[in-house]
């Protein structure tokens, strides 16, 4: 058999082509599915017949293509194919089938109906064939039906029942006479190496079958199965002799009566290396008639069947039995073919009938039998002399077991087996054979051949055996619930001494719910699938052994890589009559063991034990009697070690009637393991601990006998509170409890399950961990003292509760999962009295309720308090390292070890203590750098003075839970104050380290009426990771009160700064007026001082000054009061290193008429921010009132902001928007969407409140953007008196778009008035509004005017409405591109002489013409030098137009161009250099692109009368330049808004400000060259050069003769002739004959070449490796040598 993939001549149409058109004379064929109505080209199939669902399956269409349609004189019509019309796919089918054969055709015969009757396919390969689905040519192919009636066996048009095969028989009609060999058939099957090469030249013929003679020549075809195709071909073998002298020199008795060669041909589609091919595979195989008989005369001959199946060595044949009754013949016939005496009690005869016959207990085992099949197998290795090297054959059988009736006897198809090389096998065996598909007519189906299909002939067998009568004689009673009674797989083995039975059975899943009084008493494993296994000797089967071996697969937690298997056996003692199983789990989690709990307890334990292992457990059943013939598990015991990290704990897990227990406890050993390990193999990885908790070492001894207390486990099950209170609640709660103690230290761990919670396996999780021995430790304080430690008790609780929030039973709004008060109320109580968890509960004792959340998810450090009698009370309970709010999982110790603070806020509450001379007024709690700070607020006075700590702590460092911790008293600063007008003194000093910044800071303010003096100063070393440490530095200064007085302005304070390796935060508009430098301390007392120092010398986030490596800054400021009413802070900060910036930054205040008059009729607050960024290239001016600013009244506010943007270009700057700019005042237009970046003050506006019900209210803005102008303002004004009200309402917005000049403005007008009247039952509505809007746009000059009354509305047009085409002209659009370029800020709209539709527009236009024609040379060019330019000595000072003097090896310059240009040439008319996008005009309305190219002619100036040298060596670049976009961008009708009405859309877009263009060229000059020197080098070696003479003169050499050259050597097919001609000429050397010649030559050159020989004995030996004899001569070169000629 062979598998090739072939390459059609075209590719093969894919399933989904090109929809088919019709309508162009091809014919279709429609499936139902494809919903197609019947029309002159179109038939629809009738839907749900098998034909409709064959031609669905054929395609994507679903459609057969007819070349034309059917017409009264030809019903037969050809399938469609390429080449017919060009306008349309080929059809599918007939395309796929020219894959197989490329000049195959098909067509379809139809009804009148144009229902299809049959198909039809003509081949070429192997000779022309013709295939029909026609009723008549299957009746000839397969024959009648076996029942003799004359129903189709396939019905029309040759489709399968279930419309998925298409069956197709060789047309007898036409005459098939076909002669050709069996390696012709091998070589078009593509299978030339499967047979033996003397079987090549066998004679085969093909010819047309006769009536009654059904050959099954036929072709199948399954689209569905990878569009399968399989031709089969009957060949006949005219000539026996070769075939038959092959079987009979080895099979003695052996008679070849006739023989048929069958070949295969199938095609499929499949996906290769080079897409989807066809995929073709040919097989060949023989069908014979054939006889064989014993040596002896009176031995039964035996007709047969036979196919055989032939390889290069092996031909194996397989018999089916023609002669009824052929046991006895194939026995002596076997017999005599491996030399057995039919006589002897040890013969192949003998032994087979011998066991066929057994009986047992009286009762024969198997009282019918018949031979079903035979394999011989023969070696071909020697074609001359075949031999046999195996054989077998398959008895049906029916047996007296397994308990079924007469009418399904028990069937077993057995076989033996035997081989020349291991000889007779001492049994039978085989397997219960059951059949049902044998009614099939399997002969209808390819590939099925009638010596290989085999169905049992007993009538009705059974398909299964009872496992109570499964031994003979015997009966198995009380057999365990769990397996099933029915057995569908079997095997028996049968030998002399032996009976032996082996079944798969799948043991039935236990009982999910059990319940009754036969329920089992203890919890059932799922068994899986496992095998029994019975057997006994002849005539003992009442002792027979019975086993059951499990290896079922039990399911582990997430965590296990693989599931446990349990493994061992369920014996049955045949004489108790009982069942016992003893098994073993191994490499597995003890959440296996959910398996062994009852299913009320499955859900709750197994999260409760998912996490730890167990190195081995032997499990014991034991099964009581269930019914008189089943039995069930009444009890269990499980043995074995846990492990829980690296201690070994014994587990003892028992289940009986009374319910379970399940204990561990430490088993003595000498090992040792961290508290962090164990906890996480109970856990596993859902934990995050603290270091010191982790790391404690629990330590056991196999010397203690007290080491099973230091580590215990256990899981209860017990009743909740509620239903012990006796409400009607059934709720258990499960608790896996695990207790630790080292040390002063007890560790409880805890996970509880409730059967309350909706959401299962989720477990609750608790660690606490109480540190004795904690109070009364000493500290020592710097200027304080000795201080007692002040707290009581301390211990730390980890929480989880993976429930998500919305479902946990805790669960609060606002609040994470955790653990509930009723769940602590059942911690509680399982924990006993000494270790009662206390927590902070800050819930009214009235509002409280069983579902309130007392300890969230996370850690936990709680402060326990003893009153004066004793009573423990929880003070402060402080949480971190909560768990994450997607996940509600912890991450693992490990991955939390590089975070030692989770940035939780500190926790405080307070706790008025005296210790020592402090007074303590608030403890808070801080775990930070893997310690845990405990803080506290502390005074204490030292006479007019006070002082307080910052940042005073005891840090409690836990090295490990059986160690004290080490507590570290720290103070972060001291703040002192005093406080005696006139004089006020504030101060504060600190020191940080966070082991990145170790700093000093400090701060001072002092004052005395009038004047106050702020200073501030910060030191500090920065170690970056992974960078270079630095130090850092900035101080800052500032004093207020009357300093300079001038004749009109008084300078009332001075300020200043300086940064080293530190950066200052600018200000924000918004921030100018608490910005440092500017802002004024009004000190209200010491705290307000503090406060203010403290903020100054922060370097966190919130600070204004931070340390920055490699930058600097510096400030100076002042204040200036003016008229005595105008005050003016200002600072300029210059900041500089890496990058420069500039802010000047100040606060203007108007008061009129005084800031010191009791009325003022004004107040304005100005702040103003202006930065410009050096490096990123931005402009940034900003200026904002104050919300307390006024005018009038106080009641009349003032608000409203400008921002002025400019982006230039700079090292970073953002080239899309350099040249962008904006300016606004106020805002913009209310639809314009701010970019990112753009300033956007709020509204100028007023808000006044003028009191007796009347109030008026204004806005206006004005803004600016590159691509239009923009403008609007609002007024408003309401009256309200009682019942009455009034109001009035104006707006006007304005948009102005530059180029082509464009307006739309909007402008309404509305006033109005309501009255409500409400007396008792009367209600009064009245309300009248008259209002006016105005829409006008231009130019033309258009508008509309909208009216509207409180009854009716109308709108009155005007103007001319009708759009022109004003786009600019290229003149006009030139000039305009000059004036932009000129002056970037300058508007476009200004130039009126460029407006169409001006005044003076003839004498623009002829002013424009002129102009043209006189217009400067170069004036849209800039020639810009970027380097190499040189001053000339004679005149320094360069004009524009100067001559350029360069250094000629780095001078470059760029020829900017005003108009953009998309190509550049150095020659005029030459080829571009280089190209870049499309030009465009937006005012000048182009669609398509511009042509604008600059052309640079660079010439060497050279001698007169030379021709001129150019562009030799010049480099080009392009330059890009970013432009406005409403100049260079493509124009769009759809965003114009002089086309579309009012859409003015465009102009309020903020995108695409600029466009990136190529604004001309960057030339750089000829790169420098050596100059030519006139002197050439020196050659020192060449001038010590002699010549010498020689006595002698040089021999003259000699030309070798032709006749030694190399002939042409032979290729191709004649290789063999050089290696002929050679060995001739080597062989027969013309000098003498024999050897001597090239034995001499041999031994000469070995010794010119100094070879070593063998020794000497007689004649001469060759050298080794010289090649002497014609087998070493031709064996020893790869390449035949070649001959002279």
């Amino acid at each position: 058999m062979g598998v090739t993939s072939k390459q059609p001549a075209s590719d093969i149409v894919a399933k989904g082509s090109p929809q088919a058109v019709e309508g162009n004379g091809i014919y279709y064929i429609y499936a139902q599915e494809a919903g197609k109505g019947e029309t002159d080209d179109i038939h629809s199939l009738a839907g749900g017949s098998p034909i409709d669902t064959f031609v669905a399956s054929l395609n994507d269409e679903k459609v057969i293509k007819l070349a034309s349609a059917p017409s009264a004189l030809s019903r037969t019509v050809s399938l469609y194919s390429a080449g017919e019309n060009t306008d349309e796919e080929p059809d599918e089918t007939i395309h796929w089938f020219q894959q197989l054969d490329s000049e195959a055709t098909g067509s379809v015969t139809v009804d009148n109906s144009n229902n299809i009757e049959s198909f039809e396919f003509q081949l070429t390969e192997p000779c022309p064939l013709t295939f029909s689905s026609a009723s008549g040519v299957l009746l000839l192919t397969f024959g009648p039906p076996l029942s003799g009636t004359n129903t189709f066996r396939i019905p029309p048009p040759g489709v399968d029942a279930d419309g998925e095969m298409l069956t197709l028989g060789l047309d007898p009609s036409q005459p098939v006479d076909f002669e050709s060999t069996l390696g012709e058939l091998l070589s078009y099957a593509e299978v030339e190496d499967s047979v033996p090469s003397f079987l090549s030249s066998l004679s085969v013929t093909l010819s047309t079958p006769g009536q009654g003679d059904p050959q099954r020549n036929a072709l199948w075809f399954v689209p569905a199965a990878d569009r399968r195709i399989t031709m089969r071909l009957q060949f006949q073998v005219p000539v026996l002799d070769d075939l038959g002298s092959i079987l009979q020199s080895e099979l003695t008795g052996f008679t070849l009566k006739s023989a048929n060669v069958i070949l295969y041909k199938d095609m499929v589609s499949a996906a290769t290396e080079s897409g989807v091919k066809p995929v073709l595979q040919g097989s060949v195989a023989f069908g014979i008639d054939c006889s064989v008989k014993g040596p002896e005369a009176s031995d039964p001959e035996v007709s047969m069947t036979a196919g055989i199946e032939l390889s290069e060595s092996i031909m194996s044949l397989t018999f089916q039995f023609v002669s009824p009754d052929p046991l006895t013949g194939i026995l002596m016939w076997l017999s005599s073919l491996i030399g057995d005496s039919s006589d002897s009690p040890a013969s192949l005869e003998s032994f087979v009938t011998g066991l066929l016959d057994k009986e047992e207990n009286g009762v024969k085992l198997l009282p019918d039998f018949t031979l079903r099949r035979m394999k011989v197998n023969l070696d071909t290795t020697n074609p001359d002399q075949a031999k046999l090297s195996s054989f077998s054959f398959d008895i049906e059988v029916s047996a007296n077991l397994g308990g079924r009736s007469n009418l399904n006897p028990t069937v077993f198809l057995m076989s033996y087996s035997w081989s020349s090389l291991m000889g007779k096998f001492g049994q039978l065996s085989g397997q219960l054979w059951y059949d049902p598909d044998s009614a099939m007519d399997e002969d209808l189906l390819p590939h099925i051949e009638k010596w290989s299909n085999l169905h049992p002939v007993t009538t009705n067998p059974a398909s299964s055996i009872d496992l109570e009568s499964l031994i003979p004689g015997q009966t198995v009673d009380n057999i365990p619930d769990t397996l099933p009674s029915e057995i569908t797989a079997a095997y028996i083995a049968l030998s002399a001494d032996s009976f032996d039975i082996r079944c798969s059975i799948k043991a039935d899943p236990p009982d999910a719910n059990p319940s009754g009084p036969d329920a089992p008493w203890a919890p059932q494993p799922y068994l899986g699938e496992v095998t029994l296994e019975a057997s006994f000797s002849w005539g003992q089967s009442s002792s027979f052994e019975l086993d059951v071996f499990i290896s079922a697969g039990i399911e582990s937690s997430q965590d296990a890589s693989e599931d446990a298997v349990l493994q061992g056996s369920l014996h049955y003692d045949s004489a108790s009559k009982t069942w016992s199983l003893d098994a073993s789990l191994t490499g597995l989690y003890a959440s296996t063991l959910v398996e062994f709990f009852d299913q009320d307890s499955k859900a709750y334990v197994g999260p409760l034990i998912s996490s730890i292992g167990i190195d081995s457990l032997d499990v014991s059943y034991k099964y009581t009697g269930k019914t008189e013939k089943q039995s069930t598990a009444s009890e269990f015991a499980i043995k074995g070690d846990l492990l829980v990290a690296d201690l070994s704990l014994a587990l003892d897990f028992e289940y009986n009637k009374e319910g379970f227990t399940f204990s561990a406890k430490l088993n003595p050993q000498d090992e040792s393991a961290k508290i962090g390990d164990i906890l996480a193999s109970i856990i596993g990885s859902d934990i995050e601990l603290p270091d010191f908790v982790y790391n404690t070492e629990l330590v056991g001894s196999d010397q203690n006998s007290d080491t099973q207390n230091l580590f215990t486990l256990d899981i209860v099950r017990m009743k909740t509170l509620a239903a012990e209170a006796g409400t009607k609640t059934d709720q258990d709660s499960f608790f896996f409890l695990a207790q630790l103690n080292v040390a002063d230290v007890y560790i409880d761990f805890a996970q509880m399950s409730n059967t309350s919670w909706k959401i299962i396996p989720p477990c609750k999780r608790l660690i606490k961990l109480g540190i004795r021995g904690f109070g009364g430790i000493p500290l020592e304080l710097p200027l304080i003292g000795t201080l007692t430690q002040p707290l009581d008790e301390l211990y730390f609780l980890w929480v989880q509760d993976p429930t998500p929030q919305s479902t946990a039973p805790g669960a609060t709004p606002g609040k994470g999962p955790g653990l509930a008060r009723s769940d602590l109320a059942e911690l509680n109580k399982r924990l006993g009295s000494d270790n009662q968890i206390f927590v902070n509960d800050k819930i009214k004792p009235e509002l409280r309720t069983s579902s309130d959340l007392l300890l969230a998810a996370g850690c936990h450090f709680a402060i326990i308090i003893h009153s004066n009698t004793g009573v423990r009370s929880c003070l402060l309970d402080y949480e971190f390292l909560k768990p994450s709010a997607t996940s509600g999982k912890m991450i693992t110790a490990a991955a939390a070890e590089p975070q030692a603070d989770d940035n939780s806020p500190s926790t405080q509450a307070p706790y008025k203590k005296i210790a020592g001379p402090l007074s303590i007024s608030n403890v808070g709690l801080k775990y930070k750098d893997k310690a845990l700070a405990v803080m506290f607020d502390a005074t204490f006075q030292l006479g007019p003075l006070g002082f307080s700590l910052v940042g005073f702590s005891l840090g409690f460092s836990f090295t490990t839970l059986d160690q004290v911790p080490t507590i570290k008293p720290d103070i972060a600063g001291l703040a002192a104050s005093f406080e005696q007008p006139p004089l006020s003194i504030a101060g504060v000093i600190r020191h940080g380290n966070d082991g990145v910044l170790d700093y000093y800071a400090g701060g001072l303010i002092v004052g005395w009426i009038p004047y106050q003096f702020e200073a501030a100063g910060f030191y500090g070393t920065v170690t970056p990771k992974g960078g270079s440490e630095f130090k850092s530095v900035f101080i800052f200064a500032k004093l207020n009160g009357p300093l300079v007085t001038l004749e009109f302005a008084e300078i009332d304070s001075l300020t200043g700064g300086f940064g080293y390796n530190s950066s200052v935060r600018l200000p924000t508009v918004d921030e100018v007026y608490e910005f440092p430098f500017i802002a004024s301390t009004e000190l209200g007392g010491t705290s307000d001082a503090l406060q203010v120092l403290e903020r100054l010398v922060d370097p966190g986030p919130a600070g204004w000054f931070k340390p920055l490596d490699k930058t600097y800054w510096l400030a100076v400021g002042m204040g200036v009061g003016a008229f005595q009413m105008l005050t003016i802070d200002a600072v300029v900060v210059v900041t500089f290193g890496n990058s420069v910036k500039l802010g000047i930054f100040a606060i203007a205040t108007a008061d009129v008429p005084t800031p010191t008059s009791s009325f003022k009729i004004a107040h304005v607050e100005l702040g103003i921010s202006a930065i410009a960024d050096f490096d990123y290239g931005t402009l940034k001016i900003n200026a904002q009132l104050s919300p307390s600013s006024y005018i009038l009244d106080p009641n009349c506010h003032l608000t409203g902001g400008f921002g002025l943007y400019y982006w230039f270009d700079a090292p970073h700057a953002d080239k899309s928007i350099v040249g962008q700019y904006v300016f606004t005042l106020g805002g913009y237009h209310q639809a314009f969407t701010v970019p990112t970046g753009f300033p956007n003050p709020p509204r100028l506006a007023i808000s006044w409140n003028l009191g007796g019900g009347l109030s008026i209210s204004g806005q206006a803005y004005f803004a600016i953007t590159p691509k239009a102008c923009m403008a609007g303002g609002r007024l408003h004004a309401a009256f309200s008196a009682g019942p009455l009200t009034a109001w009035f309402d104006a707006f006007a917005d304005c948009l102005i778009n530059y180029k082509p000049f464009y307006f739309n403005m909007q402008a309404g007008l509305a006033v109005g008035i309501k009255f409500s009247l409400d007396i008792w039952f009367i209600h009064i509505r009245i309300s009248v509004e008259i209002g006016a809007d105005l829409y006008l746009w231009g130019p033309p000059v258009a508008g509309r005017v909208h009216v509207d009354f409180w009854i009716a509305a109308f709108d009155i047009n005007f103007g001319n409405d009708a759009s022109r085409n004003e786009a600019v002209s290229l003149e006009d659009f030139y000039l305009l591109v000059l004036q932009t370029s000129s002056n970037p800020g300058l508007s476009a709209a200004t130039s009126g002489k460029l407006i169409p539709g001006a005044e003076d527009e003839v004498e623009a236009k002829e002013e424009l013409e002129s102009s043209v024609i006189t217009r400067p040379v170069n004036e849209g060019h800039n020639f810009l030098a970027q380097s190499g330019l040189l001053n000339s000595n004679d005149k320094p000072e360069r004009q524009q137009d100067d001559a350029w003097y360069v250094r000629a090896g780095s001078f470059s310059f760029v020829v900017e161009c005003k108009m953009p240009i998309n190509a550049f040439t150095n020659e005029l008319g030459g080829d571009p250099i280089i190209t870049y996008g499309d030009v465009y005009g937006k005012p000048m309305k182009l669609k398509s692109p511009l042509d604008s190219v600059l052309t640079v002619k660079v010439v060497e100036q050279v001698k007169q009368g030379e021709p001129p040298v150019t562009d030799v060596g010049w480099q080009y670049d392009k330059y890009l330049k970013s432009l406005p976009h409403g100049l260079w961008a493509v124009y769009n009708e759809s965003s114009d808004p002089r086309l579309r009405g009012n859409n003015i859309s465009d102009l309020l877009n903020s995108d695409e400000g600029a466009i990136t263009l190529m604004a001309g060229v960057l030339i750089t000059a000829p790169k420098a060259t050596i100059a030519p020197d006139p002197f050439p080098p020196y050659q020192v070696a060449d001038a010590d050069l002699q010549t010498l003479l020689s006595e002698k003169p040089f021999p003259a050499l000699a030309t070798a003769d032709d006749a030694w050259a190399p002939d042409q050597p032979s290729t191709g097919d004649n290789v063999k002739e050089q290696y002929d001609a050679v060995y001739g000429a080597w062989n027969n050397a013309s000098t003498s004959p024999g050897n001597g010649v090239q034995k001499g030559f041999v031994e000469l050159l070995a010794k010119t070449m100094q070879w070593k020989t063998a020794g000497i004995s007689g004649d001469a030996q060759l050298v080794p490796g010289i090649p002497y004899t014609e087998e070493e001569f031709m064996n020893s070169y790869v390449a035949a040598p070649l001959l002279t000629k």
